[in-house]
């Protein structure tokens, strides 16, 4: 079989273990990917090196495990004090029957209105500081990436050739096939027409 150059192949995925590499070869020639098109190669055997990671970024992830206090619903905060201060105020209303002599009517009647409109306010703002964004992520699973290894001897490039171009379901099954089995595509490598 002869060597060929980077850009001769169509397709190049780059692994972090050669048996990664193994089992996407495995992979590919049991989707009926023969020997000319299937290569696998020694890992400096890579084009320029322009990679797109299809995993996940810490970039990323960072953004999604922002924290932030969310504040207190205005139309909530509204609606309960209205609420208080109908309730309490139809209870010192009530109040003012069952003692006449000691509350006067229109009095307590305002009294028990601005206090529950004042008690329904504090109650709409202080259960709102709950913490949002708070998902339950478990950052102490994560665990740092295994070393990668560089020699020349490891086999770790699994490169594709194909003999007519005019299926590019045939390319996008082959791509699916080494991101599945933890590759990273080189972008730098492909035929140009």
């Amino acid at each position: 079989m002869q060597q060929q150059q980077h850009a001769d192949y169509d397709l190049l995925a780059v692994f972090a273990e050669e048996a990664k590499a193994d089992a996407a070869v495995a992979k590919l020639r049991k989707e009926g990917f023969n020997e000319e098109e299937v290569y696998q190669l020694a890992s400096g055997t890579v084009g320029k090196g322009e990679f797109r990671d299809h995993r996940s970024n810490n970039n990323r992830s960072e953004y999604f495990l922002q924290t932030k206090r969310s504040g207190p619903n205005p139309l909530l905060v509204v609606g309960l004090a209205i609420i208080f201060g109908l309730v309490v105020g139809g209870l010192s209303y009530l109040a003012g029957f069952a003692f006449p002599k000691a509350l006067t009517e229109p009095t307590t009647l305002i009294i028990g209105a601005i206090l529950g409109l004042i008690i329904g306010a504090i109650i709409g703002i202080v259960p709102m500081s709950r913490v949002r964004g708070n998902i339950g992520q478990n950052l102490a699973k994560e665990g740092a990436a295994p070393p990668k290894e560089r020699g020349n001897e490891t086999r770790t490039v699994v490169a594709l050739r194909f003999p007519d171009t005019d299926h590019p379901a045939r390319k996008s099954r082959a791509r699916a096939i080494l991101l599945n089995n933890g590759g990273r595509i080189d972008r730098s490598v492909g035929r140009r027409e």
